[in-house]
């Protein structure tokens, strides 16, 4: 489905500009790490300090698993307005749309605060539990656990991360490919991440 030197209309780079901000903010998920422990709880100041790090560790991770969100939400209506004006768009943007539904309908759902209060809320364990970083009967993380998302990180406790990023950026190497958004050596630089390789997970 190529077009060597075809005019991208604005939609495309609206588009390509949203499934980018998706794959970097997947991408800086996957450095996250929490490192976790109880602390002595003889020491208040030691431990209110631990606490603060842990809590500061998954509200980043939290706010990038946000990003994505609103990014994939964007980028299908978006991809649905490019299939109304390039019909070569028309399969792919219907795969890209059903293979992240079950991310939206969950995002969604996110919005609703009194489903949400329901569930636990901004609670963390429960936070780590639905992401798959702690096993669901899990009380809490064990004392000194070092917690590192990897591609298995379940998207709004839905969705693998990354099969998620995988998708995205098919989409997106499509669109590059089609529309030739940017030339060859400007990769890197200001142009489109429109690749990935895959990863078990990444610690910082």
């Amino acid at each position: 489905m190529s077009s060597a030197g075809l005019a991208a209309p604005a939609v495309v780079y609206l588009l390509a500009d949203h499934l980018d901000s998706a794959l970097a903010a997947g991408e800086d998920l996957l450095k996250s790490t929490l490192r976790w422990n109880a602390g002595d709880p003889r020491a208040l100041e030691g431990l209110a300090a631990q606490r603060h790090q842990e809590r500061a560790a998954i509200d980043a991770a939290r706010t990038l698993e946000m990003v994505l969100l609103a990014r994939v939400l964007k980028s299908r209506a978006t991809a649905q307005e490019l299939a109304k004006l390039d019909s070569q768009f028309k399969l792919i943007t219907r795969l890209y749309t059903s293979g992240t539904e079950i991310v939206a309908d969950a995002a969604r759902g996110l919005t609703d605060e009194t489903t949400y209060a329901f569930d636990a809320g901004d609670g963390v364990t429960s936070y780590l539990r639905t992401r798959g970083l702690i096993a669901e009967d899990a009380p809490a993380p064990l004392e000194a656990a070092r917690l590192t998302v990897t591609e298995q990180f379940l998207v709004a406790g839905k969705m693998q991360l990354g099969p998620l990023l995988d998708l995205i950026a098919m989409f997106l190497d499509t669109l590059e490919t089609h529309y030739e958004l940017y030339d060859q050596p400007q990769r890197g630089g200001n142009a489109v991440l429109a690749s990935r390789t895959p990863t078990s997970g990444v610690t910082v």
